[in-house]
This record gives structure tokens, C-alpha cells and sequence, in this order.
């Protein structure tokens, strides 16, 4: 697992606590490499669906489901066009637009972790083999252009993964809110109705160093407790 998340100066199996450095991109749920690698396919990534989970499960925007004659993106393994633009085709329609605009940004922050949630700053493009069993252990691949991880939400632009998370704290109310009410319905098996949900947002502090979520679950229980 360390050598996975790249950390430095752990030998053996037991297990003990490591800190990152401060400009570390790891730290939080968006980099865990359990949900780096369920937003993937398995061999490439996708910043349609990792954009989706953070606007679903992190941000808290409702979104449509895809209209049924929408195509799906293939990566394009020769590398000839960008990630972005091959997505920034896909989405000249209107319809499609609509809902890009509030996913894309997410997972483009995310390009620099690889399908398996590695950190990687080049695109690895697949070249021709024949065995599937070799490719997996020696790897037929060559490196291909840079990851731009940059994007902008509304007028904000950001560089990378953790610009975006400047962005998302900086409306911690928006985000703590999305948490309470998701955990209200794990706590409770019910999402919550109207009354309930201006007591769940009442809970979160107007100070984001207040913000703590330790505070915010033991108060959601109480909210559970006497909603019951």
C-alpha cells in the first residue's frame, strides 16, 4: 500500500500511521485509490464518471440521466488527440453540454492518477501485442503527451487536483451539507423530508475551521434519534 500511494521509508507488513508532506495531492476521499479505481474502467481512466461521483457524492449536484442515444467515449489509444478535446467533441450538443459542465471539471482535476490511482504526469498509450497475460506483467505501452489537469468551475480556474480542493472548501457549507444529508439517510435508511433538512443544515458551523466532520455525525445521530 505504500508503494501504491508512494510513500517513502515503509518496511514490513505491520501496519502503523505515515503523514504526507503538506503539498501532498493525496488526502481525502477523491484520492483514495478505492474510489480512484471504481470512477475507472480498469485500464483507463474516465473523467465522465469520477467527474459524476464528486458532483454526486462530494458537491451534492443533481444530475439527469445521459439521453439513451448518447455514444459512449472511446480513448483514443494513439494519442493523436487530447482526452479533452475528444470529450469537448462529444459534448457540442446542447443536451450533452448540459451535464458536462458540471462533471467535467471534477474529473479532469483527477487525470493525474492512473485507473488503478497512481499518480502518473504522462499518458501511457498501449502499443500492439499479442498476449494479454505479457502486457499485464511487462507493461506494452509508450509514453504519450502530458496530463493537464487543469479546469475552471463557473469563473474559477484551476491547475490541478489540489486547486480543485480549494475550490470545494472554500464553500464548506455546501459540501458539509451534501455529507449530513447522505449520512442522515445511511443512519437512518430514509432520506430526509424538508423539516429535516433545514435542521441538518442548521448543524453546519459559519467557520470552515469549525467544520469538523467527527462533530457533524455525532449531530446527525441526534437529529436520527429524534426524528425516530
Amino acid at each position: 500500500l505504500a508503494q501504491h500511494y508512494g510513500v517513502d521509508g515503509v518496511v514490513g507488513q505491520q501496519m502503523r500511521k505515515v503523514a504526507f508532506p503538506l503539498n501532498s495531492p493525496r488526502g481525502g476521499l477523491m484520492t483514495m485509490g478505492s474510489v480512484l479505481m471504481v470512477t475507472a474502467d480498469g485500464f483507463d481512466t474516465s473523467p465522465i464518471l469520477r467527474g459524476a461521483w464528486i458532483s454526486k457524492n462530494i458537491v451534492g449536484t443533481t444530475m439527469s440521466p445521459p439521453p439513451p442515444n448518447v455514444g459512449e467515449i472511446e480513448p483514443d489509444l494513439s494519442q493523436s488527440i487530447t482526452l479533452k478535446e475528444q470529450i469537448a467533441k462529444h459534448k457540442k450538443s446542447k443536451t450533452c453540454y448540459a451535464c458536462h459542465k458540471s462533471i467535467d471539471p471534477y474529473g479532469f482535476a483527477l487525470e493525474n492518477f492512473d485507473a488503478t490511482g497512481q499518480w502518473r504526469t504522462q499518458y501511457r498509450a498501449k502499443t500492439k501485442h499479442k498476449a494479454t497475460f505479457q502486457y499485464r506483467q511487462k507493461g506494452y505501452y509508450k509514453l504519450a503527451g502530458e496530463v493537464d489537469a487543469s479546469g475552471e468551475i463557473g469563473a474559477s480556474k484551476f491547475d490541478d487536483v489540489i486547486g480543485l480542493k480549494e475550490l470545494l472548501v472554500a464553500d464548506h457549507k455546501k459540501v458539509a451539507y451534501n455529507f449530513v444529508k447522505n449520512f442522515f439517510e445511511y443512519a437512518s435508511g430514509y432520506s430526509p423530508g424538508l423539516l429535516q433538512r433545514v435542521d441538518l443544515h442548521k448543524l453546519i458551523p459559519e467557520k470552515q475551521e469549525d467544520c469538523r466532520v467527527r462533530d457533524l455525525i455525532r449531530d446527525v445521530l441526534m437529529v436520527v434519534l429524534r426524528a425516530k
